[in-house]
Formats: C-alpha cells, structure tokens, sequence
C-alpha cells in the first residue's frame, strides 16, 4: 500500500516558480484513504496563499473525480478553482463544427447567466457542456444563480469584498487564463486582508474618538459636580442650623404634641416590658433597693427612647431639607464622584458624611436629667440617694404592670417640653456640625483626588487627538485605498474643475461604476498634512449618508506621483455643477437662494447631530446640483468637539471671533452661517464694504474682535437681517439653534412664496 502522507519536493527551473512560488500535487482521491487526502493539502497549503487548479483529462467528470471535487469543497468551500481541460482544443474542429460550437455557446450564455472566460471567446467544444453541468451541480461554477454585478459605489462599503468565482479553461492553448485567474485570487486575498486591517483600524479609532469624547465630558463636568456638591450641602447645613437654632417654639410645639398623643401608648408599652437587669421573685417582689432602682431606670429609659424616636420622626417630616427626595441629586453626584476613589478607604466618605447629617435627627439621646424639670431631678437624685440605705422597716417592693404604669407615668409627667425642646436642639445643632465638617473634609480629598486625575486625563486627551488618533485614520486610509485600488483601479483624471488651498480637483467620467465624479489630489508635504487628510478621510467616510453631505465614495493612493518621492491622495467624491461662488457671479433667484440657505442649515444640522463641527463654511464649500440644491463639501476642517485642539482653521471673513482665542464649540458654524447667509441675501459675491477698508487679516481679526461687521444693504428683508444679527452674535451663546434658524427660514420661504404666486412681491437682488 502507497504511503499517501510522503511528500516528495521537486526542484524546476521554470520562471513560474520565482519569487518562491510553490507547485503541489496531491495524490489521487481514493475514498478508503481520504484522510490522508486531507492531511496532504492542510499540511502543503500552512501559512501559504493557495490557488487551486484542476486539470481534467475526459469529457465528463469519474466518480473519483467528483468525490474528489466535494472533498476538497468542504475542505475549502471559500476558495475558487480554475478548472484545466486537456481534451482535443477546438483547431482540430472542421470549420461547419466550430460554427455550431459557437451557436451552441450563445444558447449557453442565454440560458444561464455564467459567462466564465471561456465563453466570451465563443469556441469551447460543446462535447464539453456536460462537464461544465457537473462542475455546476457539485456547485463550483452556478449555473443557475444570478451573478450580481459589481456593488455600484452608492451602495458599497468603503472597503468591501473582492470575490473570485471558478472558472473552466478548455484547453491547454488558453494557459495565459492561468495569469488572469492567479491574479485575481491574489488580489482577493490582498482585499481580504487589507478589509480586516480596516476593520480593526476603524474599531481603534471609533474607540479613540469616544474615549476622547469621554474624557472631554469628564473634565468639563467633574469640577461642576464638586461645586455643585458643595454649594447643595452648604444650603442644606444652613437650613438645619437655622431649624436648630430659631425654631425653638415650634420644636417645643411638636413635643407637647406628641406627648400627648403618645402619652397612653407609652403607658402601656411600659406595662408590658420584660426587665433585664432584675431577677425577679415568683410574686414580682425584689427586697433590695438597687434592683428597684435597676428597674425604674429601665422603664425611664424605654419611655425616653420611644419618645425621642417619635420626636425624630415628626421633626424630619416638618423639616422639608431632612427629606431623602430634598437631598436625591445630592447623594447621586457623589456617589458618582466617589465610584472612582479609593484612596480615603478608611475615612468618611462625603455620601456618609450627608447621610449622617440626615440621620442626625435619629440620633438624639434623651436622659432624665435633661428632659425633667429641675424640680423632679432634684426629687429623682434624693430618692435614689435614699435607696442606697437598707432601712430596716423598708418594705419589699412589687414591681407589677401598676407599679410599671405610675413609673411611666411620673416619668411623663415630669417631662419638660421646653428642656426637652432645648436638649434636642443642641444635640442636633452639634451633630450636624460635626458631619459638615467631616463632609468638607471628604470633598477636600476629593478634590485633590480629581485634581490629579483630571490633568492626567487631559494628558491621555491630548496623546489621543494629536497622536493615537491621526496615526491609526492614516492606516485606515491607507488600507481602504488599496481595496478600492484593486477594486477599481486608479482613476482616469479630466480637466481641472477647481483649485484650493490643500489641493487641485479633476472631472473623472466613471470610477467604481457611478459618474461623472470628482477627484481631489492632495500631496500632503508632511506628516502633520498627512494627519490632517486622514482624519478628514475618516470624518466623511464614517458619517451616513446625507442629501447635504457631498458622499466622498472611495480614495487611491497615487504612489507614482512626482517620481514615488511623494505620494498623491486622490479622493473620489460626487461631482456637482458647480459652488455657490459661481452660482452667485452668475445670478439665482430669491427663491432659490433661500432654499439653499435651508439646505445650507440641514447640513450644517446633520453635522453636529454627529457630533461634527464643519469649521469652514463658506460660498466654495457649498456645491449646487443642477437643481441649485445645496450640499456641504470640503470637510477638511471637520473635527469633533471632543477632539477640537484650539487650533485657528478657517476663512477669515467667516470665522468667529472665539476662534481666535481657541476656545470654541459648534456654534462657530451658525457664526459662519450668519457671514455666508449675508451674501445669499446680497446676491453677489462682493465683500462687505466694512471689510474692504482691512488691508490684511490680521487686521481683520482685529476689526471682528471688536465687533466689526457686515452692513446691512437696502435690499434686505427685516427678518433675515434680524436672522444675520443673532448668528453674528459675538457671544456664542447668544447664537440661535439651529433647530430655530431652520423653522424661521422655511417660514420666510413660504412668505415670500405666497407673495409671488400673487404677483404681489418686492424683487430681492
């Protein structure tokens, strides 16, 4: 018997097998050692590419062959297989014999929508077509399914799948199909591979991003929840000094009242109890005085303790500051604050430190000494006094539920609410003062706690922004540009349609299977550049897309660009009409205008509900279809606000003022809106003549700091100029929401609209 695991290593001197390629031949199937079939391919094809051909000497497929064939699809169900016919070729064929082989190859291609390479030459040998319906019913080739074309770049994923399907070569004389076939499984698995690095590459920046949104909360917010903690508990400890020391007459109140109501229950209470510290004769008499004496401190006690739990209870329900719904905030924020710190384990916490001022009310001990009138203490101490002596005429006492009742009842009714009233306000004064100072104490450690911990949060913040994050989005780009690279190819560049300050935009007719497009060229010249592009790249891409967002649909590394010294970026995006710049020269109407100022908004509104700040809006970066409808483009300025760094990005004439000091949030756009809003409304492209006396930006600068702005013109309707006003606004946060400015413009839209369809309008120019 063969031994079907020996592998015997061949060396041929053929130019196929450079640059290490290798040739496996694996015995032939036989079904009683099918192991072995396997262990020969999983042991030849380890940490190798494989590309599978199948030579196939008979017009029809042995059931060796077939079994053969299903093997090797479980084995690899993924993997395409370029099936090698070598019969007779088609030129020994007469010429009548090659005319029918090609109607039959017609009714093959209509019948069944597989068109491998084979077919479009119209010249397999129809002998053949069994074979072909083999391979089909084992299920390499699909006959009968639908073969979807090639995902068209509106609807594909940036970085997608790149499939290679099996096909059949009839003839030893086609073997240059072998180099097409090779070709596209190694590009497969370049797609494959470069889609799994852009998987991960996305899911690391996605998860950057947050944590950076996350860190820019926890900074803002940590130091507003200290104050927020402090100033609550100052107002709370405030009140309960004012209740403690200034309601003495109301506490005094709630005291009598409760006596009274509560008078009959603590007489029985006290009738019921069991002593602890007495033992007791069958008859409930004790001969020795220290035990009576045991026994009516016991049965004061009880009374004072039900007592003063009853006061508790009263007083916290009339004081509004002791109730836990008062406090609720309160007790979250520093449990949120304190989830994170562990360095005070062994002291008070400020979440206990408030607890304990609530429960100060519980808290209070009441004693006879200092709830009796003065007269009854000095009775009380004289009788115990007396009790000390063994009298010898002194009677053995029956402490009974009557004897229990008169001591629970002399004990009531030498109770001085007044004294009372005062012992309980001091106690509790004292209490509460004591816990505030132990609060201040556990926020003092909290905030030196945070302290720290928020300048090393600010630090991972900025390693993120400035360097994690733009190193990761240049993989990324790089990853995804070479799937699409593969998919695609590179795209062919028209004429210049446009120039900017990063880059030069071409007309490309079809790229990806839509068109026409437009391709940006940018040849970043450093790193920071670079950084800048592939966070651009990242932003577009991973948004949804919008009706207002120009779809930025793929990207190409051009690594032959100026020699290889300095590679291009090329990016491929929806080409329009034209910009809003050329659109104004031209002429719109006032309708039109106002529509695009609302599509301007929609966008701008998008945007920021994905937590994107557009930062360069202006009349070129508004695009118009051939319906003068509005989409924003040019995010390369578009940064989250967790992400925002203060740097000074934008147009002079439509940055606001804030951004000059690198402090700012989204509202910079509803600013910039506000300027590009004015020119919609002018109809002209002319600059504002109060920014025509500036000879540089600098000056500028200076001129909108202190409050410079564009004139209002005749032609301007009242609303709009009060609209421009408020976006101008020098104070962001007198800025509108868009969620305002986008109602307001629809409103003025049907205005106007109503008055033209009347005839009855003012012409806007």
């Amino acid at each position: 018997m063969a031994d079907y695991s020996t592998i015997v290593d061949i060396e041929i001197c053929h130019p196929l097998f450079k640059d290490n390629v290798q040739l496996l031949v694996p015995p032939d199937f036989d079904g009683l050692h099918s192991g072995a079939f396997r262990e020969v391919l999983s042991k030849g094809l380890e940490k190798v590419l494989p590309v599978f051909l199948y030579a196939v000497g008979e017009e029809s497929l042995t059931d060796q062959h077939i079994h053969e064939l299903r093997e090797l699809k479980q084995l690899f169900p993924e993997l395409p297989v370029l099936f090698i016919c070598t019969s007779a070729s088609p030129q020994e064929l007469t010429e009548s014999e090659q005319h029918q082989l090609q109607e039959s190859c017609l009714f093959l291609q209509e019948e069944s929508c597989y068109t491998p390479q084979c077919l479009h030459c119209g010249d397999v040998d129809r002998s053949l077509l069994g074979l072909i319906q083999q391979l089909d019913r084992i299920g390499y080739l699909h006959l009968e399914e639908t073969v979807s074309e090639e995902p068209s770049m509106t609807t594909r994923p940036c970085c997608g799948q790149f499939s290679v399907g099996s096909d059949f070569v009839d003839g030893l004389h086609k073997l240059d199909q072998v180099l097409f076939f090779v070709r596209d499984c190694l590009q497969s698995h370049l797609v494959q591979v470069s889609s799994i690095l852009n998987d991960i590459h996305s899911e690391c920046l996605r998860r950057f991003i947050l944590s950076a949104f996350d860190m820019a909360r926890e900074i803002q917010i940590t130091p507003r929840r200290i104050h927020y903690a402090q100033e609550k508990e100052a107002d709370l400890y405030k009140s309960l000094m004012v209740v403690a020391s200034e309601k003495q007459k109301e506490i005094t109140h709630l005291i009598e009242v409760t006596l009274q109501n509560m008078r009959e229950d603590l007489i029985e209470i006290a009738a019921a109890y069991q002593y602890h510290g007495v033992t007791l004769l069958d008859s409930e008499v004790v001969e020795s005085p220290q035990d009576v004496a045991v026994a009516t401190s016991e049965i004061q006690h009880l009374v004072l303790t039900r007592l003063s739990c009853a006061v508790a209870n009263e007083l916290v329900q009339s004081v509004a500051c002791l109730q836990d719904t008062f406090i609720g905030t309160l007790q979250r924020c520093l449990e949120s604050l304190e989830k994170n710190c562990y360095e005070q384990e062994g002291s008070l916490s400020a979440s206990d430190a408030v607890k304990q001022i609530l429960s100060a009310a519980y808290n209070i001990k009441l004693t006879t000494s200092s709830s009796s009138s003065f007269l009854h203490t000095c009775l009380e101490r004289l009788r115990n006094l007396l009790l000390t002596f063994q009298l010898p005429w002194a009677a053995t006492r029956c402490l009974d539920v009557a004897w229990k009742k008169r001591v629970a009842t002399e004990m009531l009714d030498s109770l001085s609410a007044a004294r009372l009233a005062k012992n309980i306000s001091a106690q509790f004064r004292d209490r509460v003062r004591a816990s505030h100072e132990s609060f201040q104490s556990a926020l003092r450690s909290l905030e030196n706690h945070y302290s720290g911990r928020l300048e090393r949060t600010e630090e991972q913040r900025i390693a993120i922004r400035k360097y994690h994050t733009p190193r990761l989005a240049r993989l990324a780009l790089e990853s995804t540009s070479m799937c699409d690279m593969i998919r695609y190819g590179m795209p062919v560049q028209g004429k210049e349609i446009g120039r900017g300050q990063y880059g030069v935009v071409f007309s490309c007719e079809s790229w990806g299977g839509t068109g026409p497009c437009a391709v940006k060229s940018v040849v970043p010249p450093d790193d920071k550049h670079w950084n800048d592009l592939a966070m651009e790249f990242y932003y577009t891409r991973t948004i949804p897309e919008h009706k207002r967002i120009v779809k930025l649909r793929g990207s190409v590394v051009d690594h032959t660009y100026g020699g290889g010294c300095t590679p291009a970026v090329l990016l491929v995006m929806d080409r329009l009409s034209r910009d809003l710049y050329s659109g104004l020269r031209t002429g719109l109407k006032w309708l039109v205008r106002l529509q695009i100022a609302i599509d301007v908004v929609e966008g701008i509104r998008y945007l920021h509900s994905q937590g994107l700040v557009h930062r360069d809006i202006k009349l070129k970066n508004v695009l118009l279809d051939c319906d003068n409808r509005a989409k924003l483009t040019d995010l390369g300025f578009c940064i989250p606000e967790a992400m925002m760094s203060g740097s000074i990005v934008g147009t002079p004439v439509h940055m606001a003022p804030e951004l000059l000091s690198g402090h700012y949030d989204s509202s910079v756009d509803i600013y910039a809106f506000g300027i590009l809003f004015w020119y919609i409304c002018a109809g002209h492209v002319k600059l504002p003549l109060k920014f025509e006396q500036f000879q540089n930006k600098e000056q500028l600068w200076i001129g909108v700091k202190k409050g410079t702005r564009p004139e209002r013109l005749k032609c301007f309707d009242e609303q709009c100029w009060l609209l421009m006003e408020e976006c101008w606004a020098a104070e962001p946060i007198r800025r509108p929401l868009l969620g305002y400015v986008l109602p307001l413009l629809l409103s003025i839209k049907a205005e106007y609209a109503v008055k033209f369809s009347q005839g009855n309008f003012v012409l806007v120019h």
